[in-house]
């Protein structure tokens, strides 16, 4: 989840619901991929979650002070995602299930023990070496960007692709933010138990949701609901020295970034920047989404990701606008 999950940011752009079709009914059963006969059907996230929870494996093991944990689910090339401030591995689930036929999911719960960056990029190669994954590709969304753009850094021969998405390549807060931050660190519990969190989340998120299925951002609120409060707190206050803008040149893995009309500034400019600087960067939009497609429209972005990946594959046929 993006940080703007805890400190309300405005949304870049605005659209209309009547600019969406609302007329998609809502789908029971399990799609797996889009049969290129069409576009395909919603996924019914409730059953792909249990499904998901069913079929993937889930690892945990402690090393060097870190507790490590995630799941994998999957068969083919390593893909190794890295998820937001706020986010449980589980909100992933709708795009590896799109994605579990061609490559091995693997995604990760960032350790609580973490206190810098530099720990969540070695818990990340840790992770790897532990699971047999030499090389690997990447998904990486907000937060998780920034660990993975300090990776590709540390680890340029281990990763072959990354891609990016709502991005962030330093961060600036403003005074109230930084109070805010400060004050996080003392709550107890769990994020969901934040005064106005809901609040925020429904201003900077909640427009781009599809229509069809409203349920679905209770999925949303759920899964970005459960993890600590110190450790968003933890996590969030790493971003306040993180800046990556002066080493972009350097970092040479072939990467997607991934920009979507409804983020806010900040990843928008982000993603401007890296498409300029990065040596070898593709940079694609994803119109009428917001900051988590992989919820709102995984079919959409796993679209862009798996031609970027395996670009021997043919296009698929549904537009991606």
């Amino acid at each position: 989840m993006s940080e703007d999950a805890i400190i309300p940011t405005p949304l870049a752009t605005q659209v209309s619901w009547s600019e969406r079709d609302a007329s998609v009914p809502q789908v029971v059963g399990l799609p797996a991929v889009d049969n290129g006969e069409g576009c395909p059907q919603p996924l019914a996230w409730k059953q792909v979650r249990s499904e998901f929870l069913k079929q993937s494996q889930e690892f945990h093991f402690a090393i060097d002070g870190l507790s490590l944990s995630g799941r994998v689910m999957g068969e083919g090339t390593p893909l190794y995602f890295l998820n937001g401030i706020s986010a449980s591995s589980t909100l992933f689930c709708l795009t590896a299930w799109l994605l579990r036929e061609e490559f091995r999911c693997v995604i990760l719960d960032y350790p609580s023990e973490a206190q810098t960056f530099d720990q969540l990029v070695k818990a990340f190669d840790i992770t790897a070496t532990r699971l047999g994954d030499e090389q690997f590709d990447l998904y990486a969304t907000s937060f998780g960007s920034a660990v993975a753009l300090l990776a590709m850094h540390s680890y340029p021969q281990r990763i072959q692709r990354a891609v990016l998405q709502g991005p962030l390549i330093s961060m600036q807060f403003t005074f109230a933010e930084r109070v805010a931050l400060g004050m996080l660190g003392w709550l107890p519990g769990p994020i969901q138990r934040l005064p106005f969190r809901n609040t925020v989340l429904q201003n900077n998120h909640r427009l781009w949701f599809p229509p069809f299925d409203i349920t679905r951002w209770e999925f949303l609120l759920r899964e970005t609901g459960v993890v600590p409060i110190r450790d968003v707190a933890r996590r969030a206050k790493m971003l306040r020295t993180f800046d990556i803008s002066s080493s972009l040149t350097t970092l040479a893995t072939p990467s997607l970034i991934i920009s979507c009309e409804g983020e806010a500034a900040r990843h928008r400019d982000a993603a401007r920047l890296l498409g300029e600087r990065l040596p070898h960067a593709e940079v694609e939009e994803l119109s009428n989404s917001g900051h988590v497609p992989f919820v709102t429209h995984p079919h959409r972005l796993v679209k862009l990701i798996r031609p970027f990946l395996h670009p021997e594959q043919p296009a698929e046929n549904c537009s991606l606008r």
